[in-house]
């Protein structure tokens, strides 16, 4: 890869780090939600407001790589190839996590709480009946998705197909805009549906409604980023400071009105600012985000270049690791502090160290 494109990878493998860290501060975050895998009984609203924050910004950073790096493959490879290239890499992960790894995720939300069957029956019955979930790979289902809109799109429109690339910066009328509908559509779907509402019972696709069309609108922006000339030379780039205090503010408004919502979520002021931040706080973060790496971690040595190349594997992996590694810590008298960061370290460097030893397969490292 480009070294002006190392700061994307180290991005994406912290991204992925932060959903690790999320999934760790559910289990110890005051309000966590009724239904999530393991909840233990000490908690602080520090985990909490860390939930809050982190879960604004990581994915759409996510859906805007995989869209920006989406086309050139597609473009370069053609349709045939890159689909072999996805069916290995995206939909064989995607069904072996649904049916494999997923029903011992879900299991653990009875298992912690001292309700479960035997996990036989569970999996026969109770899973794909009840308590039906993708659990963390709800992401490729939607990215396999979002990969077959951009096919279509390349196949039916010539102008799509034959675009070059035109270097081009965003203007300030192209950010308020994109920021606009992304509120108006969060803001439509929240009258329908709540924030944090997750639609299961499709099966093929897991998504939360209300942010449905953000991840959409991120992964096709990063398609237009890459057609645009973003990040490549004399492209666009974002400034660090102003795109920094853009973050930093838009964060303390949104927790503002994101604390409001369990007791006024149904006042239009207070959906219509929870909406409007969110997206704001959305979209500087990730511009923020790409001035820093860019600026501090657009680095390819040996540790950045191990652990971008096996962040996909500890995505793939820290579920489990997660889950049952806090339900192993719930009788530790600890601090929620000392446990989170047990849980955290452990997860990150169990799953990096198995994604290494698993990447010595041949088969599996073009997976993986």
């Amino acid at each position: 890869m480009l070294k002006r494109f190392h700061f994307l990878d180290n991005l994406r493998g912290v991204a992925i780090l932060m959903v690790v860290a999320l999934h760790v501060f559910l289990c110890y975050m005051v309000y966590a939600p009724e239904w999530w895998f393991v909840i233990d009984p000490k908690q602080s609203m520090f985990f909490t407001y860390g939930v809050v924050l982190i879960d604004v910004p990581v994915m759409p950073i996510m859906f805007f790589i995989a869209g920006y790096f989406a086309f050139t493959s597609l473009d370069k490879h053609g349709v045939r190839q890159f689909w072999v290239a996805k069916f290995r890499r995206i939909v064989v992960p995607w069904i072996f996590g649904v049916v494999v790894l997923s029903p011992p995720a879900m299991y653990m939300i009875l298992l912690s709480r001292d309700t479960a069957p035997d996990f036989w029956t569970f999996f026969t019955d109770v899973f794909w009946s009840k308590m039906f979930s993708q659990s963390v790979f709800w992401f490729l289902g939607l990215l396999v998705l979002f990969y077959a809109l951009l096919t279509l799109c390349y196949e039916v429109s010539d102008r799509f197909r034959t675009l070059d690339l035109d270097i081009k910066k965003p203007g300030i009328l192209f950010t308020v805009f994109f920021i606009a509908v992304n509120s108006g559509c969060f803001l439509l779907l929240n009258y329908y549906y709540p924030v944090d509402f997750w639609k299961t019972d499709l099966y093929l696709i897991m998504l939360q409604p209300v942010r449905f069309f953000l991840y959409v609108f991120y992964f096709f922006l990063g398609v237009l980023a890459w057609k645009r000339g973003w990040f490549q030379e004399n492209g666009y780039m974002p400034k660090l400071i102003p795109w920094l205090l853009a973050s930093v503010i838009s964060a303390f408004i949104y927790v503002h009105y994101k604390m409001q919502m369990p007791m006024r979520g149904t006042e239009f002021l207070i959906k219509s600012g929870n909406a409007l931040w969110f997206n704001v706080f959305a979209y500087s973060t990730m511009m923020a985000c790409f001035a820093v790496f860019y600026s501090f971690f657009n680095s390819a040595n040996r540790i950045w270049r191990s652990f971008s190349d096996s962040s996909y594997g500890i995505y793939l992996l820290h579920s489990l690791v997660v889950y049952y590694g806090a339900y192993f810590l719930l009788n530790l008298d600890a601090s929620p502090y000392v446990k989170a960061e047990i849980l955290l370290t452990s997860s990150v460097l169990v799953c990096w160290v198995l994604t290494l030893l698993l990447k010595r397969n041949n088969v599996l490292a073009r997976i993986i």
